[in-house]
């Protein structure tokens, strides 16, 4: 199943916007029906989807029912401030919360202590950048 998956990924590697008809050329090539390929791929896309973002971060090993879910959902707007992967966002808000449970909480609350509101906090980004 490696070689195949190695195979598949060089493919699309060379075609990033195959048709049906060469997806399906492929998998005759290689002997395979093309159901079959094609369940190969969609496995590797969510295997890739699903993929460690942050090797060796806090939340490693952690899925997202270990936390609170009104953290998480917080966490993931605030670091989406940063990046415009969501993926991401989530890892990066797990792993925060990984070091303090209410960390997202906290931070709302001392943003609001000190008089910055949302608004504020996107000013300090220069425009069309991300941090």
């Amino acid at each position: 199943m490696k070689a195949l998956h190695m195979e598949i990924e060089t493919f699309l590697k060379k075609n990033r916007k195959p048709k049906d008809k060469e997806i399906h050329a492929l998998a005759d090539k290689l002997g395979i029906d093309h159901d079959t390929f094609e369940e190969h791929v969609y496995m590797m896309l969510s295997d890739k989807l699903r993929e460690d973002k942050i090797k060796g971060g806090e939340a490693d090993k952690k899925s997202e029912s270990d936390f609170d879910a009104a953290e998480i959902k917080l966490g993931i707007k605030i670091e989406m401030e940063h990046t415009d992967d969501p993926a991401l966002a989530k890892e990066i808000a797990m792993d925060h919360l990984t070091e303090l449970p209410d960390y997202y909480s906290r931070l709302k609350k001392m943003e609001k202590e000190a008089g910055i509101d949302e608004d504020d906090s996107e000013q300090e980004c220069p425009p069309g950048t991300k941090w």
